[in-house]
């Protein structure tokens, strides 16, 4: 990762190349089962499912999922960074909260 030989590449160029070696590997395994190759065109077969896999892997990345968030705990953290008393009072009225419910 740190060779200084490879450039570094934006997350959607990642993404891109990914997918383009799943194809590539697709087309390859078709060629070599072609020329009757199975076990050669098994292997890059499998790469391509890799390759497909961490593609896949990557678009999850971007995708926003929803979730709870717990406020306590984003004005517990502002509060411990920053001490602004706005933070402190939403932290109490957060817990009286959760005592109603």
């Amino acid at each position: 990762m740190d060779d200084p030989g490879v450039r570094s590449l934006p997350f959607a160029a990642a993404l891109a190349s990914v997918t383009r070696l799943a194809e590539r590997a697709d087309q390859v395994a078709d060629a070599l089962h072609k020329l009757r190759e199975p076990e050669a065109a098994a292997v890059v077969a499998e790469l391509g499912k890799d390759a497909d896999q961490a593609a896949a892997a990557m678009r999850g990345l971007l995708v926003c999922v929803p979730r709870s968030t717990d406020w306590y705990e984003v004005h517990r953290q502002m509060w411990i960074r920053y001490g602004d008393l706005a933070d402190l009072t939403a932290m109490k009225e957060e817990v009286h909260s959760c005592r109603r419910t």
